[in-house]
C-alpha cells in the first residue's frame, strides 16, 4: 500500500510540473493576449505580434528567440484561401523586413532573431476584425476602398494595385442572401463606382464580368443595389378574375330567387 501511494505522488508531481510548464518546457501565463515562454533566470525581450494570427498579442520570450519561432508560439496565421501570407518586422518604429511567412521556413534561411520591442505583423487574405479584409500580396503598395450596399460581406478592404470593380465585387462575395423568392420575383442588381463623391461607373451584376470594368483608387466606394419585382402572371390574374366574375353572377342568381 505504500508503494502505491508513493508512485500516486510521483505521478501527480510529474503531471503538475508538466501542466506548469507546458510545451517546450515552457512557463506560460494565462492571461488573454500575454503570453510567457521562457524558463525561470532566462533572459527575455518583450515582443509583439499583431495581425492575422491565431493568438495575437504580447509575448515575453527567451533571448535568441526568432521571428519564425514567435509566429509558430502564436499558433500561425489564420488560414486563408490562397494560403500565403507575409510578415512584417518593426524595430524602432521603422519596418526592418518584409518577407512571404512561408519564407521564413524554408530550408537555408536567414534566421531573424527578435530584439525588445519588435513588432511582428502578419498581413493575408483575411482579417480578424469584423468589416475589415485584407487582400494584398507581399511586396506591393497596396490601398484601401469600401463595399457597400448588399454585398455578402460589405466593409473596407484593402487591395493591390490594379485591382478592379469586378474583382472588388468578387471579393465581398456578390450579392448577400437573398432569401426565398418566389418564381415571378424578378431580382436585378446594379453596381456603382463613386470616386471623389461623383458617380464614376455604372453597370448590371449580371453583366460586370461581360465588359472591362474600371481600375480602383484610394478612397473608391463600390455601391450594390438590389431591388426586387414581382412579375405580373397572365393566367393566374385570368383565373382570379374569372373566380370573381363567377361569384357574382353565382350571388345575382341568388337574389333573383
Amino acid at each position: 500500500m505504500r508503494r502505491v501511494l508513493i508512485a500516486l505522488a510521483v505521478l501527480l508531481a510529474g503531471a503538475a510540473d508538466a501542466q506548469s510548464y507546458g510545451q517546450l518546457g515552457d512557463v506560460q501565463t494565462t492571461a488573454p493576449g500575454y503570453f510567457f515562454f521562457a524558463r525561470p533566470g532566462e533572459p527575455v525581450v518583450a515582443v509583439t505580434a499583431v495581425g492575422t494570427l491565431q493568438a495575437p498579442g504580447r509575448y515575453v520570450v527567451r533571448q535568441g528567440t526568432t521571428a519564425a519561432d514567435l509566429l509558430a508560439l502564436a499558433g500561425g496565421p489564420v488560414a486563408d484561401r490562397s494560403g500565403r501570407a507575409a510578415a512584417r518586422i518593426y524595430r524602432d518604429d521603422a519596418l526592418l523586413l518584409e518577407r512571404e511567412v512561408q519564407a521564413l521556413y524554408a530550408p537555408g534561411a536567414t534566421p531573424v532573431a527578435l530584439q525588445e520591442g519588435d513588432v511582428v505583423e502578419v498581413v493575408g487574405l483575411v482579417s480578424s476584425v469584423p468589416g475589415y479584409y485584407v487582400h494584398t500580396e507581399p511586396g506591393n503598395a497596396p490601398f484601401a476602398v469600401t463595399a457597400a450596399g448588399a454585398f455578402a460581406a460589405p466593409g473596407r478592404y484593402v487591395v493591390d494595385p490594379g485591382t478592379t470593380v469586378g474583382d472588388l465585387v468578387a471579393l465581398a462575395g456578390g450579392s448577400g442572401v437573398l432569401g426565398e423568392q418566389e418564381a415571378q420575383t424578378r431580382v436585378s442588381a446594379i453596381v456603382r463606382l463613386y470616386r471623389d463623391g461623383a458617380l464614376a461607373f455604372e453597370a448590371a451584376l449580371e453583366d460586370l464580368y461581360a465588359r472591362q470594368t474600371t481600375a480602383l483608387q484610394t478612397g473608391d466606394v463600390v455601391d450594390l443595389q438590389v431591388t426586387y419585382e414581382r412579375e405580373r402572371d397572365f393566367f393566374r390574374d385570368a383565373l382570379s378574375i374569372v373566380s370573381a366574375l363567377v361569384g357574382v353572377g353565382l350571388l345575382i342568381e341568388r337574389l333573383a330567387n
